[in-house]
């Protein structure tokens, strides 16, 4: 019987997270136990947890916000700690979007020996030109798992505690954005393989109205933050990993967007210009965790 643990990543939602933590618990091979590992400042989400007096929940306060990046570390290192053979890698805004997931994607760890990674989701990811690529919905149908180069986030990653033990955790140092991509490639490197279900691919496609999509080249960007965090980040996983010629597309590719944003008017471009230069900035002086708020 493989023992389940669980964590999930939360900061200041204790009512997402309680709605979160229910869904968790209603999957049909639900964890033993569950570690909620706590970005929040204030005291909420202890008392929240508190008053469920449930003795499943382990609860961690990381007193400071480290972001995804370290509470995703914290946790695979409690739960491993903890005797778990598979850990499921959740926040606390992205439940499960079926109650027999878990079950699912743990029985793929019997046809498959050396899986390190499982999830419902995932992605190839293009080294050269440091870009994710999607996987073709007719591959999926053909199919009845998949392996790939990356777990999305939020999509139901299960990781072997044999991952952990092998040193691989999340850069700590990333604090937001594709935090789960370096993960993953590093798992790679160890010689796991990383493997999705494609009927939950499949199905979490058809949910979201996703079986044709085709991604834009270029969109105008809600929150600019967080475009400053994934180009920053994607630099630091590229001297990481010694992708260069990945490293020599990014710079390329991000001064054309800096210019390309002004598209969008004035205030944008300005705004898109000065997030992108300030990404190369810190990148070139090695200044790495939280540095700017994400709004």
């Amino acid at each position: 019987m493989i023992k389940l643990g669980a964590f999930i990543i939360t900061y200041n939602r204790p009512e997402v997270l309680i709605q979160t933590i229910d869904s968790v618990f209603l999957q049909s091979y639900p964890p033993d136990f569950l570690y909620i590992v706590d970005n929040s400042e204030n005291l909420e989400t202890d008392h929240a947890i508190a008053g469920l007096l449930d003795n499943r929940i382990k609860y961690f306060r990381m007193g400071y916000n480290a972001g995804p990046a370290g509470a995703a570390a914290k946790g695979l290192e409690l739960c491993t700690q903890d005797g778990a053979d598979w850990i499921y890698w959740g926040d606390d805004n992205d439940p499960p979007f079926r109650s027999d997931c878990f079950e699912r994607l743990l029985y793929i760890h019997d046809a498959h020996t050396f899986c390190g990674v499982l999830g419902a989701v995932g992605h190839f990811f293009d080294r050269k030109k440091g870009v994710i690529k999607r996987i073709q919905t007719r591959l999926l149908e053909k199919k009845d798992w998949v392996e790939v180069d990356s777990i999305a986030g939020g999509m139901c990653m299960l990781v072997s505690a044999e991952v952990v033990k092998a040193g691989v955790l999340p850069d700590k140092d990333l604090f937001f954005g594709f935090e789960e991509l370096d993960f993953c490639l590093k798992v790679s490197r160890k010689g796991f393989a990383l493997v999705v279900d494609c009927k939950l691919f499949l199905e979490a496609r058809k949910e979201t109205g996703r079986l044709d999509f085709e991604r834009p080249a270029y969109q105008q960007k809600k929150n600019l933050a967080r475009e400053y965090y994934s180009l920053r980040n994607l630099l630091y996983i590229s001297d990481t990993l010694t992708l260069n010629a990945m490293k020599k597309r990014l710079v390329l590719k991000w001064f054309a967007k800096a210019f390309y944003g002004y598209r969008y008017g004035l205030g944008y471009g300005w705004k898109n210009m000065k997030m992108i230069f300030l990404a190369f900035w810190h990148y070139f002086k090695g200044i790495k965790g939280k540095t700017i708020s994400l709004g």
